[in-house]
């Protein structure tokens, strides 16, 4: 059976999606299907020799076809939007001659959305984010697409019921496609690696202060997208504490296969967490908001309630001093109502313990 793989972010950078894909077509290959991926592509050698597959006689197109440039959409990924390349897709359509047109985000204005939109094979769409799902804005436009499409699928319950909202359909869910062979687990060191997102500071901080008095473990800060700035490294774990970038698959399976502990982020990445497991690593992450979202609801009152025990005590203790209570008390209630409103509070009794030390220390 002859496949086509569709995906609208550049072949020559490291992506989620991409990393999908690739798994997606290695088994089918391994299955005994000719597998083609179609994508845009930065690197010129990509560029020239999908010229020479499209303009070729009646020979295979092999097994990746780079239609285009990637456009820059977003400062976290590069997207394919087919301005000159439409005549290459479908040109690469009709000399494929595909049985099945699986196009991935096919909610963007992108390649994966012309394929799945104008081909004559049947069709799959696979949904990932429920952030990109913005592409067709007129109803009618979606469901000219909706009606083109044979097989909806998500990797996740989330993506599924946000992208049903705008795409209605029975979808199917997948896995993230996680190699098993590359994230084997190996022989366990006393590593602990944090997911890192700017809003996990208080998170970084309360697993600083736990891992000082762990002499020998070690924490390491693992970033996954182009971050605006560079987490700190602190003092305290001075020597064993480190930053890494790990943008794709096999740069992070070479620190999860030995890490004993994963702490991911409060809205971290879904196929990081699947790596992690995959890998071995004991997950850190209480069930919280992901089994209870009411408890979301009660992040602030808890962190309120923290806070106001700690005025408290600094009140009776100024009052025995005889100082004026009203300005610390002040000062401290503004920092709280900061952290809560750009989503700093943490909802674990650690967090919880560590603000109120943050605080005994910010007033004393």
């Amino acid at each position: 059976m002859r496949v086509a793989l569709v995906t609208p972010f550049a072949w020559s950078q490291p992506h989620d999606v991409n990393e999908h894909v690739d798994g997606l077509a290695r088994e089918l290959r391994r299955r005994g299907h000719d597998v083609t991926v179609l994508a845009p592509s930065n690197l010129a050698r990509d560029l020239a020799a999908g010229r020479r597959a499209l303009l070729g006689d009646d020979a295979p197109l092999g097994e990746f076809v780079a239609l285009g440039t990637a456009v820059p959409i977003s400062r976290r990924s590069r997207m394919g939007v087919p301005v000159g390349v439409r005549a290459s897709l479908s040109l690469a359509l009709r000399r494929g001659r595909f049985d099945v047109v699986h196009g991935f985000e096919p909610a963007l204005p992108s390649l994966s959305y012309l394929a799945l939109r104008d081909a004559a094979a049947l069709t799959a769409a696979t949904f990932f984010s429920p952030e990109r799902l913005s592409y067709p804005p007129g109803r009618a436009q979606r469901e000219r697409l909706l009606g083109r499409i044979d097989a909806l699928l998500a990797t996740t319950p989330a993506v599924a019921e946000a992208a049903a909202a705008r795409f209605p359909g029975r979808y199917e869910l997948v896995p993230h496609g996680i190699d098993p062979q590359l994230f084997a687990p190996a022989k366990k060191r006393k590593l602990v690696v944090l997911e890192w997102r700017q809003a996990e500071r208080p998170l970084l901080r309360a697993l600083v202060r736990e891992l000082e008095q762990q002499a020998e473990w070690e924490l390491v800060v693992l970033r996954t997208r182009t971050p605006a700035s560079r987490p700190a490294v602190s003092r305290r774990l001075r020597g064993r504490m480190r930053v890494r970038t790990a943008r794709s698959g096999a740069a992070r399976a070479e620190l999860l296969r030995s890490a004993a502990i994963f702490v991911p982020a409060l809205d971290g990445s879904p196929r990081l967490l699947a790596e992690a497991q995959t890998a071995g690593a004991a997950i850190a992450a209480p069930p919280a908001r992901a089994e209870q979202p009411e408890l979301a609801e009660l992040r602030p009152q808890l962190a309120r309630k923290a806070v106001g025990a700690v005025d408290l005590s600094r009140v009776r203790r100024d009052l025995v001093l005889g100082k004026s209570p009203h300005r610390v008390a002040q000062h401290v209630d503004v920092a709280a109502e900061a952290e809560i409103e750009t989503g700093k509070a943490v909802l674990d009794h650690r967090a919880l313990r560590g603000l109120g030390h943050t605080r005994r220390r910010a007033i004393g």
